[in-house]
C-alpha cells in the first residue's frame, strides 16, 4: 500500500525562465501552467505533504490558493538561469528536516509537465515499492529513433553520421529508445540526499506513453501541451 508509507512531495518551480518567459504561470488551456501538476499531486492523495521551493510571489500565491504549503521561499543565489535543480532540492530537504522530519521518500515534481496525472505519480511509487528501488524516473519512447541522430561538425558534414548497420534499416526494425520525459522523479530520502546522484543507483523506469510525456521548455512544446489538451483523444486515453 503507498499510503503506509512517509512521502513528502516537492514541487520546483522558479520564476525565470530562458525558453519560455513566465512559462510556471502561462495560460495553458484556460488555467495556469501550474494547476495541472497541483490538481495530480492532490488528486493522488499520496503524499503527507506538498510544498512548493520558488523564488517568485505571484507562483507562491498561485499556490497557495490551490492548497499547496510554501514554508519558505527560495534564495536567490539558487534561483538564476545557471542554478542547479539539485542545489534547490537540497535546500530544500535540509529545511524540511530542520523543521518538520525526514520522510522515507520523496517525491519531485516540475508542473513543466502538465500532462502527467495523479495515475502516473501513483505507478510511479507503485514500481519504487515494488520493485524495492532506490529511485524512479519517467521515460517515454523516443518520437525518431536515436540511431538516426548524431552531433554535427563545424563544416556541416553528415559523412558517417548514421552507422553502417543501421542505415538500410527500417525504423520498425530498430531497437527501440527511450527519453527522460520529466514526469516522475521519486527515490528514497536517505539515497538521493546522500547520493545526490539519480543513475548510480538502483534507479528503475516508469514508461509513460508520448501523450502524456510533454516537457515544456518552449513554446512549441506549449503550443503542443494546448493541442493535446484540447484533443478528445487525450481526456479518452
Amino acid at each position: 500500500m503507498i499510503n503506509d508509507k512517509s512521502f513528502l512531495c516537492l514541487m520546483l518551480a522558479r520564476g525565470g525562465s530562458k525558453g519560455l518567459p513566465g512559462k510556471n504561470l502561462r495560460q495553458l488551456h484556460g488555467r495556469p501552467l501550474l494547476d495541472y501538476t497541483i490538481d495530480a499531486v492532490h488528486k493522488s492523495k499520496a503524499f503527507g505533504r506538498f510544498i512548493l521551493s520558488t523564488d517568485n510571489e505571484e507562483i507562491a500565491d498561485r499556490a497557495r490558493h490551490l492548497g499547496v504549503d510554501i514554508p519558505f521561499m527560495r534564495p536567490a543565489e539558487l534561483s538564476g538561469d545557471d542554478s542547479s535543480a539539485i542545489d534547490a532540492i537540497v535546500h530544500a530537504l535540509q529545511w524540511v528536516e530542520a523543521h518538520d522530519k525526514k520522510y522515507d521518500y520523496v517525491q519531485y515534481i516540475f508542473p513543466t509537465a502538465p500532462l502527467r496525472d495523479a495515475n502516473d505519480i501513483l505507478a510511479g511509487i507503485q514500481v519504487l515499492l515494488d520493485e524495492e528501488a532506490d529511485m524512479v524516473i519517467s521515460v517515454c519512447e523516443d518520437d525518431h529513433p536515436k540511431q538516426w541522430s548524431n552531433s554535427l561538425p563545424p563544416d556541416g558534414s553528415l559523412k558517417g553520421f548514421i552507422k553502417k548497420e543501421f542505415r538500410k534499416r527500417n525504423r520498425q526494425t530498430l531497437p527501440k529508445t527511450y527519453r527522460i520525459n520529466g514526469a516522475i522523479y521519486v527515490a528514497k530520502w536517505d539515497v538521493f540526499y546522500n547520493k545526490l546522484d539519480w543513475f548510480e543507483q538502483n534507479t528503475k523506469a516508469y514508461v509513460m506513453p508520448r501523450e502524456r510525456s510533454v516537457d515544456i521548455d518552449t513554446l512549441l512544446d506549449f503550443q503542443m501541451a494546448e493541442i493535446l489538451l484540447s484533443d478528445e483523444v487525450y481526456y479518452a486515453a
